[in-house]
């Protein structure tokens, strides 16, 4: 049995900065001001690729990949794409693995 753990909200996220990535692009993607990332990191006026920045109370579901669970499977019981999916979570890859967090939307 396949099992979808939910949580309404991702309190905390780390997000790995990749090529052609903005605050401006990255404060779209998780709906959050510009503003609210640099308070929240302090260091960076800008981003690049590899840098890591941190965001909090973005308010999104989350789930947990499960046994033999693919991203299309994923997909498919939560309405969205595998596109979308990789999109908002960063992913170069549609491989998942057990007990990866995913963001849906």
């Amino acid at each position: 049995m396949i099992r979808i753990v939910e949580q309404p909200k991702l309190d905390n996220l780390l997000y790995r900065c990749v090529e052609g990535d903005t605050l401006e692009s990255i404060a779209s993607r998780y709906q959050i001001s510009t503003e609210e990332i640099k308070r929240l990191n302090p260091l960076y006026s800008s981003v690049y690729p590899g840098c890591v920045i941190y965001l909090t109370g973005l308010g999104r579901h989350r789930v947990f990949v499960g046994p033999l669970e693919t991203l299309y499977d994923i997909a498919n019981k939560n309405h969205t794409t595998v596109e979308h999916i990789m999109r908002i979570n960063n992913l170069s890859t549609d491989k998942v693995f057990v007990g990866m967090q995913l963001l849906l939307d």
